[in-house]
Order: C-alpha cells, then structure tokens, then sequence
C-alpha cells in the first residue's frame, strides 16, 4: 500500500482549489543564508509548507509578506470526494506520494513559521496568494494545447506570481513526468 500522505495534504480538499478571496495575508523575515533568488520554506497557522523566493535587493531579516489560503476541510457527514475518472484517480493517487515525500523534505530542510502582520503600514514585499494548495487536483494546459489531469506538488510564492510543480504522471521508463506552470496553465478539476 502507498505510504499515508503527510498530516497536513490528507486534511486538503484536492477536489476544490481554495478561492482567493478567502486568503490570509501574514509575513515572513528571510532566513540567515539566504539570498536574492533563492527559495526558503515557511510555514502557515494550519500547517501548509510553501516556498516563498527572495526577491531582488532584500536580504536575511528582511520581511516579505505573503497571502496564503487556508485548507479547506472536508465537511460534516460526507468524505467530499468527486466522481474522478479512473485514470486521473490513479494519477493522484501517485501524486500524492510525491507531494508527501516533497513536504516532508521541504520540513526536515528546516522551514520559517510565518508571523501575523505587524501593526502599521508594510513596507517589505508583497506576493499574491496561490488559488491552488500542495496536493490540490487540476486540470493543466500541456505545451501541446491538450489538457489533462494534473496534481500539485509545490507551490512557490515569487514576485512574478504563484507557480506551480504538476505531477502530470509516469514516462515510458516510469520516471515521474512534472511541469512548472502558472495559474493561467490551470483550472479547478471538477467536482461532479
């Protein structure tokens, strides 16, 4: 049997990406060691790992502020699962495998607890919240113009806007098969 998803993709509703209107806005100082370019984990209240990038010209104690949006959580009386095509469900099921060994990596690396936002006016930068979480199912737009199911495995938080790492699936030589893509390359999969 695949191993149990980490604590906090199994608590994700990977049938419904979270809306941007419900997100949280909180701040981050970048970490000692890091510089312009590069990614540092962070963690938010409920426990969701993401990868924020330093930008240009701010360096370590610099704040960053950031939006994430909360998990949703499975509702009352119900397990909350769509109806998924067959090979879709198989493609998440390995997907999700890859998304917990990707979070459980990103916290042995040591990740930065977000912080609520100070009182008075921001002055660091500011990145857009991702409408998809780490173990969210979707639907990509492939570099052919064919669309098909895809699973999140990372999210960056960057100056130019959220990215994401898809797992789209196996190779010929059963090599995991991702793609780095922005929110215009993905829609919500559907839900019935």
């Amino acid at each position: 049997p695949p191993p149990a998803p980490h604590p906090v993709l199994a608590r994700a509703r990977p049938d419904r990406p979270a809306m941007a209107d419900g997100a949280i806005t909180m701040q981050v100082a970048v970490p000692e060691g890091v510089s312009p370019g590069q990614a540092f984990a962070v963690t938010t209240p409920d426990g969701q790992m993401l990868q924020l990038t330093c930008p240009e010209g701010v360096g370590p104690g610099s704040p960053i502020q950031f939006a994430y949006i909360p998990l949703a959580e499975a509702p009352e009386g119900g397990d909350g699962e769509a109806a998924v095509h067959p090979d879709d469900a198989a493609l998440f099921e390995q997907a999700m495998v890859y998304a917990t060994q990707k979070q459980e990596e990103l916290a042995s690396a040591g990740a930065v607890a977000a912080q609520p936002l100070p009182v008075g006016e921001f002055t660091g930068n500011v990145f857009a919240p991702a409408i998809f979480a780490a173990g969210s199912n979707a639907i990509v737009t492939r570099s052919s113009g064919e669309e098909s199911g895809c699973s999140i495995y990372e999210v960056f938080l960057t100056a130019m806007g959220p990215q994401y790492n898809v797992y789209l699936g196996q190779s010929e030589a059963s090599e995991p098969i991702f793609k780095w893509c922005g929110e215009a390359d993905l829609r919500a999969y559907p839900t019935a």
